[in-house]
């Protein structure tokens, strides 16, 4: 069976650490593959809020961002109370989606390499939408500091 081989990425511009839960373990005793697409989202969560970006679609805002794709490498096992860096990076945009790169660390150890599609989604039309102008706009700023 031929696999999804991801590779690292030669930069990350945003990490945040997070410390695996006894929750996040399974029956073989390390880091499940539920809990770490959980560490990936928490780390998206705090990456969107590094940005100024507000992920959650209320009020006058109508698109959000969605994951439209995932893929994930395990490298290596993660033990319950380690801490992990998720690093993260936006690359190959278009006008209304991007990809989210992460790597999945404890200390020097690679654990895992994931690798998401987002797109910019129109609820009320229920279709993709171009990036809104607030995100386009708040990346800039985060990578012009």
């Amino acid at each position: 069976m031929p696999r999804v081989t991801l590779a690292e990425q030669q930069k990350y511009e945003f990490s945040h650490t997070l410390t695996v839960r006894a929750t996040d373990i399974n029956y073989a005793g390390h880091l499940g593959n539920e809990a770490l697409l959980g560490l990936v989202h928490e780390a998206r969560a705090h990456f969107m809020k590094a940005l100024n970006f507000n992920t959650i679609v209320g009020g006058e805002q109508k698109v959000g961002l969605i994951i439209a794709d995932l893929a994930v490498n395990f490298k290596a096992e993660a033990f319950a109370h380690e801490q992990i860096t998720v690093d993260c990076q936006i690359d190959e945009m278009s006008q209304k989606s991007f990809r989210l790169f992460h790597r999945l660390r404890c200390d020097e150890k690679l654990v895992a390499l994931v690798e998401t599609g987002i797109v910019a989604f129109d609820y009320q039309s229920g279709r993709a939408a171009p990036l809104p102008n607030e995100f386009l706009k708040a990346l800039q700023v985060f990578r012009n500091k």
